[in-house]
């Protein structure tokens, strides 16, 4: 019987052994502050308000921005700002476009940007190169800033010493402010947008 605990017990000592290593941070080996400049030929941003009615999506072209780590050895002090033009927001249909920049909708003229501010993140696990989390912030949408929660994944390239950054918002257009025209909301286009960002961005 004791044997038997014996082998069993070295059984689970060898799993774990196996198991992916975590460490504190995808920056291994680094120490000290950090900063990426975003790439905005390679970054990408993609909305989608789908209804059962319509299909409304679309990219933006042209993101910029910038994040700054205080230490690469913790880099829940991860801020920034991610930076969006409606004018470069493009759904496929011109007309489509023109509306979406109108002031019952995103308010091209007064407010000309889309921004997330990220103030720093949490919940951190990581594994080798690459991080997971939570990234805590501010999202501006029309002239509207409310904190904001998403998920967010980190993987450092020490080869070329550039971050790729991965997240997604749920926005919500009512909260916003964004009400299009009369019943528009809720009914061809969703009222909560999916907005999805993959950045590129090289240490400066």
């Amino acid at each position: 019987m004791k044997n038997r605990f014996l082998i069993s017990l070295a059984t689970v000592v060898a799993s774990l052994v196996a198991l992916p290593a975590f460490a504190d941070s995808p920056f291994t080996g680094k120490t000290g502050p950090l900063k990426f400049e975003v790439d905005s030929a390679k970054s990408q941003f993609s909305f989608n308000a789908d209804t059962a009615a319509e299909k409304v999506g679309g990219i933006a072209k042209g993101i910029t921005g910038s994040f700054s780590i205080s230490d690469a050895a913790a880099p829940e002090g991860t801020s920034g700002t991610i930076t969006v033009l409606v004018a470069k927001m493009e759904s496929g249909n011109a007309m489509r476009d023109d509306h979406m920049r109108k002031p019952e909708w995103l308010n091209a003229a007064a407010h000309p940007t889309i921004t997330f501010a990220i103030a720093n993140v949490s919940d951190l696990k990581v594994t080798g190169n690459k991080a997971t989390g939570k990234a805590h912030g501010k999202f501006t949408l029309a002239g509207v800033t409310k904190d904001i929660t998403a998920p967010v994944e980190i993987v450092y390239s020490a080869e070329k010493n550039m971050v790729k950054v991965t997240t997604d918002l749920k926005v919500p257009l009512l909260e916003y402010g964004v009400k299009g025209s009369a019943g528009t909301v809720g009914d061809k286009v969703s009222a909560i947008v999916t907005v999805k960002c993959t950045l590129f961005a090289a240490a400066k």
